[in-house]
């Protein structure tokens, strides 16, 4: 009896269970992929998420169109909120290559990944009632941090002007 609990003591030591294991594993810092591995594939289910921030904003009327980028996978992915149903949400990257979604319920989608060595080799569109509205390139740091929670969309004012860019402006994250 003092041999087998000296023996799972010392498993439970030494190595912990199979499945705390796995779990801190699941939850560290390397993400499901990186540029190239990334393309076509959904940020919130290889963790690209984490981390992510918005390089750049629109506004397409009440809807808005964001470019999120992932430092830790090196791709990007547009989002749209506060659209419609058959809205679309694309992600333009280097040489081409852009990926989309359209919104099939609810009023929010975001696109497949593309690779993005950084943030300025992509920028967002949005396909909003027809109209097509696409953000500038990404920038070299975050938009304000409220416009970056991947678990909830922005939610910020509409302009009173459709297709008002918002992340153009002087120190609002973008360059040039």
């Amino acid at each position: 009896m003092a041999l087998v609990t000296g023996i799972m003591i010392g498993g439970w030591f030494f190595g912990g269970n199979e499945t705390a294991g796995q779990d801190r594993r699941g939850a560290g810092a390397e993400p499901g992929c990186t540029e190239y591995e990334c393309r076509d594939k959904d940020s919130q289910r290889l963790g690209c998420h984490i981390g992510a921030w918005t390089a750049a904003a629109t506004w397409s009327g009440r809807t808005y169109i964001e470019l999120r980028y992932s430092p830790r996978c090196r791709a990007a992915w547009a989002r749209i909120t506060d659209a419609e149903v058959g809205d679309t949400a694309r992600v333009e990257g280097p040489k081409g290559v852009h990926n989309q979604r359209s919104v099939t319920y609810e009023n929010d989608t975001y696109s497949p990944m593309v690779e993005a060595a950084y943030p300025a080799a992509a920028r967002a569109c949005g396909v909003v009632r027809g109209k097509e509205v696409c953000t500038p390139q990404g920038g070299s740091s975050p938009l304000p941090p409220a416009l970056t929670d991947e678990r909830e969309p922005a939610r910020k004012a509409a302009p009173t002007e459709s297709g008002t860019e918002t992340g153009t402006e002087k120190g609002a994250g973008t360059d040039g």
